[in-house]
Parts: C-alpha cells; structure tokens; sequence
C-alpha cells in the first residue's frame, strides 16, 4: 500500500499535542549568589569560593556539611538559571558530595547534566535518585524531575523519561497535564523496543527493527537535503538536532489515535508511518520534508503560524503543487469562504474528503501569495510572526496585504 498524499499529513498544531514546558522551579535565594540581585559575576563566585573553602574541612555527612550542602544547592541553582549549567555541576556536585541525602542537590545536580546535553551523565544520576528513593533521602522538588522528564523525552530517551517522570509523581506531582504524559510515555515505551538509531549533522534518527538500514540510511540523507533547501529558504537553519522516528507499522499512531490515512506527524519530533516506502522511497522523501517545514516553522515563527499556513507553507515546501482546475475539483462543498473561517477548521476532525478540501485550499493561498507577491515576502511574514506581529500585520508590512485583500485576490486568480 503506497503512501497517502502528502496533503493528508497530519497538521502539526494538535495531533499529538507538545507537552506544555514545566518551568524550573523556583528555588531559594542566597546573599550574594541568587540571580534576582544586580551583583557581578566576581562577587558572585567569591561568595562561592567561601562557601567551597568552608567545605575543605566538613567531614561528609556530618551537620556542618549539610548546612553547606544546602548553601551549595542555593548557588548552584542559581547558577543553572542564569544558564550556566557547567558550573552548576561543580556546585551541585559538590553539594551532593557533602550530603549525599540532599534530595534536591541530586535532582538540580541531574538537571544540569541534561541541560548540559550529557544525557549519559544525567541517567546515571537519575537511576542514583531512584535507587536513594529507596534509602530514605530527603525529598526533591516533583517540579525537577518533570522537567528533567521534558528533556529527555524531547530526546527520544523514553526509558528515562518515564523514570524522571515517575519519580516526579512519586514526589508528590500530581498535575495532571504531568500524568498525562508519564501514562502516555510508558504506551510510547511499549511500542518502542528495539529502536535503533543513526545521527547525521542536523538530526537524531530512530527506526524500528523492520525499517531497513537502507530506508534508514535513505531517511537520513533526504532530510538532510530537504534541510539545506528549507533553511535556505528561511535564512534559519534548525537550531538543534531534530529527532526523528520512523515507524516500520502503525503500532504507535494507533495508540496516538491518529487516523489511517495520515502518514506522518510533527509533535516535537517527526513521526513517519513507513509501509510501503521500501517500494517507493519518493514518498517517504516527501513525507519528511513535509514534517521538516513544520519543524523549521515553529521555530522561525516563534510558534505562532497558523494552522493555514503551517500546511500550506509545508505542502509548498516539499514541492507538492496544485493546478487551479485541481483546487477547484478538490475544494468543491469543503470550501472555507475567508481565511479566519479556513483558519477555525485547524486543527480540528475532520475526514478525508474534508482534509483534502482544507489542505488544498491552504496550499493553494500560499501559491497565490509566492505568485504576487514572491517567496521572499512569504518568509518574511513567518518571521515577523515571531516578532509578535499578528498575522494581518505581517501580512501588511511583508506583502502589502490585509486578510481580506489575500483572500479576494486568491479567489479571482482561482476562479472560486
């Protein structure tokens, strides 16, 4: 069975939704260290110095170590908020060290390492909070741990996220969006046994033992490809290594509740249903470039693309196009007649005929606007989304054009 069309990929605002971000928490302030007070960074690190030579004498364990314990804690979290999460990892170390029952070192001491993108480090820090769980450590913030579940799910790590997040809802973390993920996360897991996996320059690949190395290698080589064209287009190139799964069955998007016909879906990561792309690796080629516009589009737009044009833009970008005649045909009883109503109907349920009918509908604007007004307007109006502008206002400034304008314009050059 060959792959849907491209315009029936899922849209990529709703069909598995992103998990909201989990603030880190807010924890205490110390004189001279907290990241509220307008001190130098000199006075900053003297104060820590004093705090460090204090504890060249405290023996581990003992009363005077945990009172510097908990100091070192107080700089180090303040240090990892200010974004400098090496020396936060000293700090915390040395915290954890001293006072190897301070719960809250081990959880911002295993935050750190995630934030400083050893991965490694931190599961091994993480197994160490779950097994000092069992020793009667001194409780951490939940709000650490789902935080840190954030990370590593967003780095296909489903094993440890889990963990960070049970261990989130050990502690006390009860928020449902939390418990929602950690249940979804462990369905995730389920189906995700024996993944194996392949880096290139801008991504972090992960495929199922059916997928073959060939189609994985193919992936790999495609999306990078598709990303030199896309980033040129934007003038962004991704800002970090974008995950990737390929699916060799529909395991996951069934337990995802995502209908049969679609393809691929972009929800931080992007997910492709293979099938039949042994045979037909065109379609695999267009399904990831179609995920990748997503991708580079939630991050050009600062999140704030419609869902019109976030799968117009895509459709655009991996080179799908309509004839008029063929948008016509498409659209006939699906139309949406101006684009706040074309915009209502995203995300949303919707059928195949109706997908069809939308998606082609806001291929066909994004057509429209390349032909009046040229590409380079096109990627300016995402940008300026980020800026905080709202859609009409890019759209003014960009393309010389009100919602309106656009609209009309696109129905007489259609003929609708």
């Amino acid at each position: 069975m060959r792959l849907p069309a491209p315009w029936l990929l899922a849209a990529a605002l709703g069909t598995l939704p992103v998990p909201s971000p989990v603030p880190t928490p807010a924890g205490p302030s110390s004189a001279g260290i907290s990241e509220s007070e307008p001190e130098s960074e000199r006075a900053r690190e003297a104060a820590v110095a004093s705090i460090l030579r204090r504890a060249e004498h405290a023996t581990a364990g003992g009363p005077e170590a945990r009172s510097l314990s908990a100091e070192l804690l107080e700089a180090g979290t303040a240090y990892l908020r200010l974004g400098d999460s090496g020396r936060a990892i000293e700090l915390l170390g040395e915290a954890y060290a001293l006072d190897e029952g301070n719960g809250s070192a081990l959880a911002e001491l295993t935050l750190a390492y995630a934030k400083e993108e050893d991965l490694d480090a931190a599961a091994f820090h993480l197994r160490l909070a779950e097994d000092r769980a069992d020793a009667g450590a001194r409780s951490a913030p939940p709000e650490t741990y789902a935080l840190i579940g954030e990370i590593f799910y967003g780095e296909h790590r489903l094993e440890e996220a889990v963990g960070a997040w049970s261990e989130a809802a050990r502690l006390g973390g009860q928020d449902p969006a939390l418990l929602r993920r950690l249940a979804r996360s462990r369905d995730e897991l389920a189906v995700a046994r024996g993944q194996r996996s392949l880096s290139s320059t801008n991504f972090a690949l992960f495929a199922e033992p059916s997928v073959p190395d060939s189609v994985l290698h193919l992936a790999a080589d495609e999306l990078e490809a598709a990303h030199r064209s896309q980033a040129a287009f934007f003038g962004i190139p991704l800002a970090k290594r974008q995950v990737v799964v390929l699916y060799g069955g529909r395991a996951f998007f069934a337990l995802a509740s995502v209908p049969d016909w679609v393809s691929g879906v972009y929800d931080g990561k992007i997910r492709v249903a293979l099938r039949a792309n042994v045979e037909d690796p065109s379609a695999m080629t267009s399904v990831l470039a179609h995920e990748l516009a997503h991708a580079l589009m939630r991050q050009v737009s600062g999140d704030r693309a419609p869902g019109w044009l976030h799968e117009g833009l895509a459709q655009w970008l991996e080179g799908r196009r309509l004839s008029r005649d063929e948008v016509r045909e498409t659209m006939r009883g699906h139309a949406a007649r101006s684009i706040e109503e074309l915009e209502s109907r995203f995300p949303g349920a919707m059928d195949r005929s109706q997908a069809r009918a939308l998606y082609a509908q806001s291929l066909s604007l994004v057509e429209y606007l390349v032909a009046a007004r040229g590409e380079g307007a096109l990627a300016c109006v995402v940008k300026r989304l980020r800026e905080g502008d709202a859609l009409a206002e890019a759209l003014r400034h960009e393309a010389g054009l009100a919602p309106g304008e656009l609209f009309a314009g696109w129905r007489a050059w259609v003929g609708v």
